[in-house]
């Protein structure tokens, strides 16, 4: 496995709107609903009751749309599966929540005392400042909701500063506070990605701490065996320092049998380096061989558990051994490998589908019950990453 140290943009974004509706679906709503409630009150003199409560009618049914929406969507874990699509319509809920208030107050000023009319700014004042707590985790959010509930308020009271006489001051006041809002939000959101990603490392290392440590003691008897069979047999592949093609059979069948005995899984990672024979038509054997070391020092960084072994199996191709990984470790590894050999940036202008050198990847994961010979596992795994090159390479297939 390869630890991560940091959380990953899409993670992390995932990470906020579950936080955004845990957070705002309780809260956001409560407040909304009771100002729905302290609006009607407060209006219930100059309008017909008929008309406040068709009015807290419709607040309350978007309300309830929108907590049912969020509640659903935190259960079937849409942030994970699609987390733009669920944004876009968070959005919208919180577009539409804002203008029904400053359409309301919008509505209802020019019909009610200047008193009244205060309150009722007050209201939307309140919510939205309240809002901030719950709804900046995810900035976006927040600013909809800011700019379509204070910010027409603010520009429709200076459009009609002369029909009241402290409009002109309402008006400069809401857009102070908008700008005010906007910079302390900016700040506040910060701190939450901050502290959302300072809590998925510690959640992450303290993963990857207790997977060790049941292993550790076992683990390290099997790296100083490795180490000494190396050294007694010369099993080093010397261009790349990885393992040959004889450790790398002595060492599978070595975990096959283990894992037949304890119960558990091994997996298999089978790589080759893309249009590597046009790489060295292009730059020559030389820059060919710089290649394959540059790939066995990110091979020999993508073993970093102990008993995971990294070889050299012949010409352009390399294996990782994995045991313990199930599938799922077996493709992040995967996936990990496969982001370090793009970011290690070797041009290859020769190459059918990229512009630097890329590598295919054959997974093979089993749980070995019975005698299995290791040609067999790297025959299956080479099949998968046959299908790989054959669907067009610089991709990872599982057999």
């Amino acid at each position: 496995m390869i630890y991560q140290p940091h959380i990953g943009d899409d993670e992390l974004f995932a990470a906020q709107l579950e936080m955004l509706m845990q957070n705002g679906r309780v809260a956001s709503m409560s407040s909304n609903f009771i100002a729905a409630l302290a609006v009607v009150a407060l209006l219930w003199p100059y309008f017909e009751l008929t008309q406040l409560l068709l009015w807290a009618s419709l607040v309350l049914i978007l309300l309830l749309l929108r907590s049912l929406h969020m509640s659903n969507a935190l259960a079937e874990r849409a942030y994970q599966r699609d987390p733009r699509r669920l944004f876009w319509r968070l959005i919208f809920g919180a577009l539409v929540t804002g203008a029904i208030w400053s359409v309301t107050y919008i509505g209802v000023a020019p019909r009610v005392p200047l008193t009244i009319q205060y309150v009722l700014l007050l209201i939307i004042v309140l919510i939205t400042t309240i809002s901030l707590a719950v709804m900046v985790v995810v900035r976006e959010y927040f600013l909809v909701f800011l700019f379509t509930s204070l910010f027409p308020i603010g520009w429709w009271s200076l459009v009609h500063v002369w029909e009241q006489p402290h409009n002109l001051l309402v008006g400069l006041v809401l857009l102070a506070v908008c700008a005010l809002l906007l910079v302390v939000s900016n700040w506040i959101h910060g701190s939450f990605r901050s502290m959302i990603s300072l809590s998925w490392e510690r959640e992450a290392m303290a993963r990857e701490l207790g997977e060790l440590t049941g292993s550790l003691r076992d683990r390290n008897r099997q790296l100083k065996e490795a180490r000494r069979q190396l050294t007694d047999l010369a099993n080093i592949d010397e261009l790349t320092g990885l393992g040959n093609r004889r450790l790398v059979n002595h060492v599978l069948r070595q975990e096959i049998n283990r894992a037949r005995r304890n119960g558990g899984e091994l997996s298999l990672i089978l790589i080759d380096v893309d249009y590597f024979k046009l790489y060295n038509d292009t730059y020559g054997h030389p820059a060919g061989d710089d290649v394959l070391r540059r790939l066995g020092d990110i091979l020999a960084k993508a073993t970093s558990r102990a008993g995971e072994v990294a070889g050299r199996y012949g010409g352009e191709e390399f294996i990782l051994i994995l045991p313990g990984a199930d599938a799922a470790i077996a493709r992040r590894t995967a996936e990990r490998l496969a982001e370090l050999v793009y970011e290690e940036n070797i041009p290859h202008r020769s190459s059918g589908n990229s512009d630097r050198v890329t590598v295919s990847q054959g997974i093979l994961t089993v749980a070995p019950d019975g005698d299995i010979d290791p040609i067999n596992l790297i025959d299956a795994a080479d099949a998968a990453l046959y299908q790989a090159k054959a669907e067009g390479r610089n991709r990872m297939v599982a057999a």
